[in-house]
C-alpha cells in the first residue's frame, strides 16, 4: 500500500508541476503581451481563444474519454489497436467535418454571435487551432492510461513552449492580435507533428461501427458537462462584448487572468489530493476521515491565505507588470480570486462524489452555476459594467460549491471542520476590508500596510485558536529543525571561507 501510495503521489506531483508550468507561461509573459497589445487587441485575443476552447470541446464529441476507457477493455494488442484506432479516426473525421463547415459558414455565424471580431483572420484561426488540438487528445490519453506521467508532461510542455515561442516572436515583431493568434495556430501545428507520429505507431486506423456506437454512447453525455463548464468560466467575455467596447473586455480579461492565477495552487493540490483521498478511503473507509478532514482544513486555510495576499497586493503587481492602459484591471482581480477560492474548496466535495461514482450530480451543479453566471451577467453588466461580470463569477462559484457540497453530504457525509475554516475565512475577509477601506497617506504606506496585514493573518489564526497547541508545537518543531539544518550547512561554508 505504501509503495502504491508513493507511486500515485509521485505521478500526481509530476502532473501538478506540469500544469503549473504550462499555465504559468502565460502569466509570466503578461507584462510583454500587455505592452505590445492594446486593450482592444487583447479583447480580440481573449474572445478568439474562448472560441477555440468551445470548439475544442465540440469537435471531438467527448471521445477522448472513450480512448481511456477503451484502453482498459482488454483483448489482444491487435484488437486494442484497432478499437482505439476507430475512436481516433472518428475524432479526426468529425473534427475535420466541423472545421470545414465552419470555415465556409463561419462568416455568417460570426456576424451574429461575435460581430466585434472579424471571422477572417481571427475566428478562422480559432477553427483550425481547435482542429489541430484534436490530434493531441489520443496520444495524451494513452500516456495517462499507461501512467507515463513524465512523458505526458513532456509532450504538454513541448506544446506550450513551441506555441509560446512562436507567439512571442510574432507579437514582438509587431504582429498585434493577428500575430498572437497566428502564433497559437502555428504552435498547434508544430505540436501536432509528434502527436500524429506517436498515434500512428500506437493505433491502427479503422472505422468499426459497433465500436464507434459504444464509444459515442459513453462520450456524448460528457459534452453538455464540458459546455456548462465553459459557460461558468468563460462566457462572461462573450457577454461583455454585447454591452462594452473591446478595450474594456481586454482589461477585464487581464484582471480575470490575474485572479485565475490562484488556480495554479488548486490544480497542484487536486493532482495530489485525488489519489491520496481514494487510497485512504479504500484502505481505511470512514476511519480515515479524521486524517482527511485535517488535511482539507490545512488546504482551505492555505488557499485563503494565498487568496488574501494576492487580493491585497495585486494592485501593485499590476502597476509593475503591465502597461498603463491596463492598470485598472486590478479592480477585477479580488472578486475573481474569491471565486477561485470557492472553486478550490469545491474540489473537496466533488471528489467525494467521484469516489461514490455519483458523477451525474456534477454536471447539474456546473449547469446551475453556469445559469447563475449568465443570468447575473446579462442583468448587471449593462448597469454596472465589467465589474459586474467579476461579481457574477464570485456568485457562480459560490453556487457551484454549495450545490456540490449539499449533494456530497447526502451521499458521503464528511466531518468538515466548519468552525476552523469559517474563522479563517472571516479573519481573511476582515483583514482585506481593513486594507481596502482604511485610507493611507501615500501609496507606499498603503502597500506596506497591506503587506503587514497579509503577514498578520497567521498570527490572527493562532490568536483565534484556529490551530491548537499540538499543531503549533509541531510547526515550531519543524521551523527549529529547519534552522538547525541551515546552521549546520552554513557552518562548514564559513569555515572554508
Amino acid at each position: 500500500m505504501r509503495g502504491g501510495l508513493r507511486k500515485l503521489a509521485g505521478a500526481s506531483a509530476v502532473y501538478g508541476l506540469g500544469s503549473v508550468l504550462v499555465r504559468g507561461l502565460t502569466f509570466v509573459l503578461l507584462p510583454v503581451y500587455t505592452r505590445y497589445l492594446d486593450p482592444a487587441q487583447y479583447g480580440i485575443v481573449s474572445l478568439t481563444l474562448t472560441c477555440t476552447a468551445v470548439l475544442g470541446m465540440l469537435f471531438p464529441l467527448g471521445l477522448r474519454a472513450a480512448v481511456s476507457r477503451s484502453y482498459f477493455e482488454g483483448g489482444s494488442e491487435g484488437v486494442q489497436r484497432e478499437r482505439i484506432g476507430t475512436i481516433w479516426t472518428a475524432m479526426i473525421l468529425f473534427a475535420a467535418a466541423f472545421a470545414l463547415v465552419l470555415d465556409r459558414a463561419g462568416p455568417a455565424l460570426a456576424a451574429v454571435a461575435l460581430p466585434e471580431v472579424p471571422f477572417h483572420p481571427y475566428l478562422r484561426f480559432a477553427v483550425w487551432t481547435a482542429f489541430l488540438g484534436v490530434l493531441g487528445l489520443t496520444p495524451l490519453a494513452l500516456l495517462q492510461a499507461e501512467e507515463r506521467a513524465r512523458a505526458y508532461v513532456a509532450l504538454s510542455l513541448w506544446t506550450a513552449l513551441s506555441t509560446t515561442a512562436v507567439t512571442l516572436w510574432l507579437v514582438l515583431r509587431g504582429g498585434g492580435a493577428r500575430g498572437y493568434l497566428l502564433g497559437v495556430l502555428l504552435g498547434a501545428a508544430l505540436a501536432a507533428m509528434p502527436y500524429l507520429t506517436m498515434t500512428l505507431r500506437r493505433v491502427r486506423p479503422a472505422l468499426r461501427m459497433e465500436v464507434l456506437r459504444a464509444a459515442l454512447a459513453f462520450s456524448l453525455p460528457l459534452v453538455p458537462h464540458m459546455l456548462a463548464g465553459w459557460v461558468l468560466e468563460m462566457s462572461d467575455r462573450a457577454i461583455l462584448t454585447r454591452f462594452l467596447p473591446l478595450g474594456e473586455v481586454g482589461i477585464y480579461t487581464l484582471g480575470y487572468q490575474l485572479g485565475a492565477a490562484v488556480g495554479l495552487l488548486t490544480t497542484a493540490f487536486n493532482a495530489a489530493w485525488v489519489p491520496f483521498l481514494f487510497a485512504t478511503l479504500k484502505s481505511e473507509a470512514e476511519g480515515g476521515h479524521r486524517k482527511l478532514t485535517r488535511l482539507a482544513t490545512y488546504y482551505a486555510v492555505a488557499l485563503v491565505f494565498v487568496g488574501l495576499g494576492w487580493s491585497l497586493l495585486v494592485k501593485y503587481a499590476v502597476a509593475f507588470m503591465v502597461g498603463p492602459e491596463f492598470r485598472e484591471a486590478y479592480r477585477i482581480t479580488p472578486w475573481v480570486v474569491g471565486g477561485y477560492v470557492f472553486a478550490g474548496l469545491y474540489l473537496i466535495p466533488t471528489n467525494l462524489l467521484f469516489w461514490q461514482r455519483q458523477t451525474r450530480v456534477i454536471p447539474l451543479a456546473t449547469l446551475a452555476a453556469g445559469v447563475v453566471n449568465v443570468g447575473l451577467n446579462v442583468t448587471l453588466v449593462p448597469r454596472y459594467g465589467a465589474i459586474a461580470a467579476a461579481w457574477s463569477t464570485l456568485a457562480a462559484y459560490a453556487v457551484l460549491l454549495i450545490v456540490t457540497w449539499r449533494s456530497a453530504e447526502r451521499l458521503h457525509p464528511f466531518p468538515y471542520e466548519y468552525r476552523r475554516v469559517g474563522t479563517a475565512a472571516g479573519l481573511a475577509l476582515g483583514l482585506y476590508l481593513v486594507g481596502v477601506v482604511v485610507p493611507f497617506p501615500s501609496l507606499t504606506a498603503e502597500a506596506a500596510a497591506r503587506f503587514l496585514l497579509w503577514l498578520g493573518f497567521p498570527l490572527a489564526l493562532a490568536a483565534a485558536g484556529v490551530f491548537d497547541r499540538t499543531e503549533l508545537a509541531a510547526l515550531a518543531g519543524v521551523v527549529r529543525r529547519r534552522l538547525r539544518l541551515r546552521g549546520s550547512q552554513a557552518g562548514p561554508r564559513r569555515k572554508d571561507s
